[in-house]
């Protein structure tokens, strides 16, 4: 029995080669450096290959060659769409489908091989710990690609994942240990291993996730994931806290009230005892190197990452809300000077880029007045916002959903500064999570902050040129314990030898930065 489809054989014209010798051949007439011409050539090669009838085991020896240049031309294609801000722009969506393609592909030819061992292909068998293996890894990376372009993992393949799992249960090679020097994350590991990591990232929130945070949690889970047990019966997972996975489904785990088809119990009680462990020394001193968590974190942030960690793993998260009939919509703004024009600040100038004509118009105003004849300011402007519709609405939280296709100016990241125009008024709010679906929408949640902001203009003296800079912020007043704050676009700290807001209220004037998300900058009022 399989539990997955293959796309038919055809005839006629065969693919540029057939055995491992011609695919050598082909391989040395390419130009394996070029890594965006590569990337379609090998999915073109590879599904020309998926759709004509070769031996089982030359196209598993086709495969194993060809698994080394995929693995460097993905290592190399990736950085074009990496945690980039959402909606992606045409070049990195289409950088993105072409991963996701040339790995989807390379799925689908060792299930080839793995339907040849589900059928007992004698030449082939002795291997199927390895074949299982590579078909698992592959889709791994696929789910990988994905969550690095912040973009959802759709329900085939969540349904295709949990069929070449159940497949090495079939063969009783679920727990066999593999090795495999081409993945940079461990050197050996199991299909039991891959598994419970794809369902790990998924219970990780990556769609929360920066850049250094989601790289230290691959780290961390690819170390552990093999202590991640999955078990087939109830009766024997004591007082081990699981999460329950359906083989038979196309999501990653099982919701509701019904039964599943092929239920499985994840137990991660090892896994949280790690985070845990970890948790607890850095507590007490040692440092994230030690504890070899990486260097892309300090201590601090590695701590809050852990303790995150281990309270998501035990609280998976819920589906997302579904859009109802006549949801309303509101307007969200994506950046701190667009907040600042919502709120109805002014005084700000649209400077242009600099650029050699305007460099030297500004040395001729020099010697003619002495100074340089900045523009008249510009007035409130309208602020030119996305439509979202919301789908639900919970205490300090708004969950919205942006429709395919509304193009616009307007891309965010996870943690980054918004005004959400509402019939009550402006709101403020920093996402919390953002992902894209597979049919160009985009989901996030964004957790409002308490109070009103008030739009006030800050002075900054820019180093190297001592050029004054009037820059848009917004003041937050202090909330329940929270100090008052103010809201300044990103980078402009490291820019700026000097930065003064005189319109602050109750006399307050500017302390040390309280945070820094993707496109702010947070500082304390004191």
């Amino acid at each position: 029995m399989t539990w997955f489809s293959l796309p038919p054989l055809r005839s006629g014209t065969p693919p540029p080669f057939v055995d491992k010798a011609g695919c050598e051949r082909w391989l040395a007439a390419q130009p394996l450096a070029n890594a965006a011409q590569m990337q379609g050539e090998l999915a073109e090669r590879l599904e020309s290959l998926n759709g004509w009838p070769i031996e089982a085991r030359e196209r598993y020896r086709i495969l194993e060659l060809l698994r080394q240049p995929i693995v460097a031309v993905e290592a190399e294609s990736v950085k074009r769409y990496e945690h980039r801000p959402l909606p992606l722009s045409a070049v990195e969506q289409k950088a993105l489908a072409a991963s996701c393609r040339l790995w989807r592909e390379l799925a689908t030819a060792y299930l080839h091989c793995l339907r040849a061992c589900l059928d007992g292909d004698s030449a082939l068998v002795p291997d199927a710990a390895k074949v299982c293996h590579r078909t698992i890894s592959a889709l791994r990376h696929e789910q990988l690609a994905r969550y690095r372009g912040g973009v959802a993992v759709p329900g085939p393949w969540w349904r295709r994942l949990h069929a070449v799992f159940a497949a090495a249960e079939q063969l009783g090679v679920e727990a066999t240990t593999v090795g495999d020097r081409l993945l940079a994350e461990t050197r050996e590991s199991t299909v039991r291993g891959h598994y419970a990591m794809a369902i790990l990232l998924h219970l990780a929130r990556p769609a929360e996730l920066s850049r250094s945070q989601f790289a230290a949690v691959v780290r961390w889970l690819a170390r552990w994931r093999e202590l991640a047990v999955v078990h087939s019966a109830p009766a024997t997972l004591g007082s081990a806290r699981c999460v329950v996975v359906d083989l038979a489904a196309d999501a990653p785990l099982h919701h509701g009230d019904s039964a599943p088809a092929m239920p499985r119990w994840l137990a991660l009680d090892a896994v949280l005892g790690k985070l845990k462990g970890r948790l607890r020394s850095l507590q007490e001193g040692d440092s994230p190197e030690a504890l070899k968590l990486g260097s892309g974190l300090p201590a601090d942030a590695c701590s809050a990452l852990l303790q995150s960690l281990h309270g998501a793993l035990q609280h998976p998260p819920p589906p997302p809300p579904p859009l109802r009939d006549g949801a309303r919509t509101v307007g969200v703004a994506g950046s701190v000077e667009q907040a600042y024009r919502l709120l109805g600040g002014g005084g700000l100038v649209d400077e242009a880029a600099p650029s050699s004509i305007s460099t030297r118009r500004e040395h001729e105003q020099i010697a003619i007045f002495g100074r340089v004849v900045k523009p008249a300011a510009a007035a409130p402007g309208t602020v030119v916002d996305e439509a979202w519709q919301v789908l639900a609405e919970r205490a300090g939280e708004l969950v919205l959903r942006r429709p395919p296709g509304d193009g616009g100016d307007c891309r965010l990241s996870c943690r980054s500064f918004v005004a959400v125009r509402d019939a009550g008024g402006p709101r403020l709010a920093i996402v919390r999570s953002l992902s894209a679906q597979e049919d160009g929408s985009l989901y996030a949640a964004f957790r409002l902050l308490p109070g009103h902001g008030l739009p006030v203009l800050a002075a900054g003296l820019e180093k190297g040129t001592n050029r004054r800079l009037d820059l848009p912020a917004i003041f937050l007043p202090p909330h329940a314990g929270a100090p008052a704050s103010v809201f300044l676009p990103g980078g402009q700290s490291a820019r700026l030898a000097r930065l003064e807001i005189a319109a602050l209220p109750d006399g307050l004037r500017l302390g040390e930065a309280l945070e820094r998300g993707a496109n702010y900058e947070r500082l304390r009022c004191v």
